[in-house]
């Protein structure tokens, strides 16, 4: 069985719209209702502190790529760099998910 779809209308200015599209385009939202109804349901959900780990992981990562290209490489050992692409993915992927959208 489909599910129902509940349509409604806001009135607004062009520019606002235009305001809108733009956000929802450069976050990858494919139109303006899938980024409207994102932005309400994590309205005021202190998301920062998720992007903040995510970003803290992937700045850790660089850290260690930046150790290895500077032919620091015996610092780091085979399971660290395991470890980085891991939590590189990691990072990458939720940031993914989260403006899948």
């Amino acid at each position: 069985m489909p599910q129902k779809t509940i349509s409604y209308t806001i009135r607004q200015a062009p520019e606002v719209a235009r305001q809108i599209d733009d956000l929802a385009k450069r976050h990858g939202f494919p139109t303006r209702a899938k980024f409207m109804s994102y932005a309400a349901l994590t309205y005021g959900g202190g998301g920062d502190a998720a992007i903040v780990a995510e970003l803290s992981q992937i700045s850790y990562a660089l850290h260690q790529i930046d150790r290895a290209a500077t032919e620091r490489l015996h610092l780091l050992k085979p399971n660290d760099i395991d470890e980085i692409g891991r939590r590189a993915r990691a990072a990458l992927n939720s940031v993914i998910f989260r403006n899948a959208g």
